[in-house]
C-alpha cells in the first residue's frame, strides 16, 4: 500500500475519532446550523462549560472547528466544510426525521429496508 493512501487513512480515521463522542457530535450538528458562542452550547447541549470547553477543544485542534474572539464571546464554527456531508450521511443512515439544516424534509427511514434488523441482529 501506497503511503498517501496510509495517510489519508490516518487522516480519516482521526476524524471519524474526533467524533465518536456524543458530546462532541451534537457541537458539530449545532455549529453545522450557525456559528455559535459557548453559552449558546451550553444552552442546547446542557452539560457543564468545562466539559464543553473539552470538547471544543479536541475539535480546534483537529481542525474541525475554528474560533474567533469578539469582545469576551468566543465564537466557534465549522473550520472544515467536508463535516457537513459527513454528517448528513451519518443522520441519515442512524437519525432517521433529524436534518442538519432547519426546513430540509426529514430523511427518509431506513427501518423497512432490513438494514436495521441485520444490524441489530449482529449486536446480540
Amino acid at each position: 500500500m501506497d503511503q498517501g493512501r496510509r495517510q489519508s487513512a490516518h487522516v480519516a480515521s482521526e476524524i471519524l475519532s474526533s467524533l465518536s463522542h456524543p458530546t462532541r457530535l451534537l457541537i458539530i450538528c449545532l455549529l453545522l446550523e450557525q456559528e455559535r458562542y459557548v453559552q449558546e452550547l451550553l444552552d442546547e447541549i446542557g452539560s457543564t462549560k468545562g466539559n464543553i470547553s473539552q470538547h471544543l477543544r479536541i475539535l480546534e485542534q483537529q481542525g474541525l472547528i475554528a474560533s474567533r474572539k469578539d469582545a469576551n464571546r468566543v465564537y466557534y464554527r465549522i473550520g472544515d466544510r467536508r463535516l457537513k456531508r459527513l454528517v448528513q450521511t451519518v443522520q441519515i443512515l442512524y437519525c432517521p426525521g433529524l436534518s442538519v439544516q432547519h426546513g430540509r424534509k426529514p430523511a427518509p427511514s431506513l427501518h423497512h429496508d432490513g438494514a436495521d434488523h441485520e444490524i441489530q441482529h449482529r449486536n446480540r
